[in-house]
């Protein structure tokens, strides 16, 4: 299960989301206002008690359900066509995971207009979106690999 290469890079795309909700996605600037974008929402940081300006509840929702499909397609080692889909899923929920991410730091740069500093939990679903498609490749391949070698008998 484990010892396939597939199933290391879906492991690490697991491991990358779930860091996502634990790392800030970006800071952001206005005047002498710092806030930071986390799974949580946007955060206003120098401020005790810390205060949400913006929820995001989607982004939180997503990482949870990519992070799930993945350690799920890593035990659905024995249907392999299943392993496809499921990682072509990932992948379009990685990308959703962008435009949503787009979203909300639109919204953010018009309704407060601040200043972007992007943190490095900004290119773990990026690094996840080219694992996954890692994957994709080598599941594609056991698979042609089974095919050539059930004709053969």
């Amino acid at each position: 299960m484990i010892q396939r290469i597939q199933s290391l890079y879906l492991l690490v795309v697991a491991i990358l989301f779930v860091s996502v909700l634990f790392c800030p996605i970006m800071n952001f600037s206005q005047a002498e206002t710092m806030f930071e974008l986390t799974i949580n929402g946007i955060e206003k940081i120098n401020s005790n008690p810390v205060f949400v300006l913006m929820q995001t509840p989607l982004l939180t929702a997503l990482c949870f359900i990519i992070v799930v499909i993945s350690i799920l397609t890593i035990f659905c080692y024995k249907n392999r066509i299943l392993q496809l889909r499921l990682t072509i899923f990932n992948i379009v929920l990685m990308v959703g995971y962008y435009a949503l991410l787009a979203v909300y730091l639109y919204v953010a740069t018009k309704d407060y207009e601040v200043e972007l500093y992007p943190r490095l939990g900004i290119i773990f679903p990026l690094i996840g979106a080219i694992l996954s498609y890692l994957a994709f490749r080598a599941i594609a391949k056991d698979e042609a690999l089974v095919q050539r070698l059930n004709r053969l008998r």
